[in-house]
């Protein structure tokens, strides 16, 4: 008798759990066809056309970088060498990401809020140089060149190396060497003491004069 009862016991709560399920389905089922039909109703206007995202995006551009120009910082800096700068930067700024200015700058004769000219060469000058005459004050004390005083002609005592190169016959090892005495002995006090320069006689001195000037 207690066997039978536990097993009709049992069989309802199979039929009791297969009720549940049925009814779980039929809800789901309400549940997704309810879902459809509101999908269906939906106004196709909000609805944007692919076409009209592919406007958005052909539409929109990638922000411009802004134009830089390389200028040559060179003279009394600690960092010489070649930088690039946007429009509207001045003297100033360029001597600030040049490394400052050395102690023996001229900084009286600069003209710190002078526009930089893209493409050009700033020299900052010593006060020796100054004091020797070989500074262009009409440029606010910012020499733009070696060649800036006699143009075709290079101040071969404020010359670069890079400047020296420019010069027909002079190569890397004779700028160096030109260089070295300049560093050595001080400035030349006439074109002539280039022949004390190792590697330069009368003829090649006289082929390097015509490009070559002291003030």
């Amino acid at each position: 008798m207690n066997k039978r009862k536990h097993l009709d016991q049992k069989k309802r709560k199979r039929q009791n759990i297969l009720l549940a399920l049925m009814l779980a389905v039929i809800a789901f089922a309400l549940f997704g066809r309810f879902i459809f039909e509101k999908d269906k109703k939906l106004d196709p206007a909000e609805i944007a056309p692919a076409t009209e995202l592919n406007k958005v995006y052909s539409t929109t551009t990638a922000p411009t970088m802004a134009h830089t120009f390389p200028v040559h910082v060179a003279g009394a800096v600690n960092k010489p060498g070649i930088y690039y700068f946007t429009e509207g930067v001045i003297v100033s700024e360029a001597i600030d990401k040049a490394g400052g200015q050395t102690t023996d700058a001229a900084s009286d004769i600069l003209n710190l809020a002078q526009l930089l000219n893209p493409h050009a060469k700033l020299y900052v000058p010593t006060r020796e140089e100054v004091e020797a005459g070989e500074v262009d004050l009409t440029s606010g004390g910012v020499m733009n060149d070696s060649r800036e005083t006699t143009p075709g002609k290079i101040n071969l005592n404020l010359a670069t190396e890079a400047d020296l190169l420019t010069v027909p016959g002079i190569g890397p090892a004779t700028a160096s060497a030109i260089l070295k005495y300049r560093e050595m002995n001080g400035k030349f006090s006439q074109l002539e003491d280039l022949m004390q320069v190792s590697g330069i006689k009368d003829k090649k001195f006289a082929s390097l004069e015509p490009y070559l000037y002291i003030p």
